[in-house]
């Protein structure tokens, strides 16, 4: 569904992902993009400030900032990022 967040895209597919604050600096709910990084809205500076602080590989988004444009994508949820 273009123009929804990562976030609300995995949780409507019951996949437990963690999330803290929703603003993307809490970098709780990181993920690694595998395939689609096109499909995406572009890295915004909150967003890519937390990532920096995380030292997260190139390909990770925050699932509660980065949206869904159009397109495909393949993701991977980490283990730290999954809600237990």
């Amino acid at each position: 569904m273009p123009d929804s967040s990562l976030l609300s895209l995995l949780k409507g597919k019951r996949v437990p992902v963690a999330t803290s604050c929703g603003l993307g600096s809490c970098g709780s709910d990181m993920v690694l993009v595998l395939n689609g990084a096109e499909n995406l809205t572009p890295i915004g500076t909150t967003e890519a400030r937390t990532l920096a602080e995380m030292e997260a590989p190139a390909n990770a988004r925050l699932a509660c900032m980065a949206r869904l444009t159009d397109g495909d994508i393949e993701l991977e949820v980490p283990e730290d990022s999954l809600q237990v």
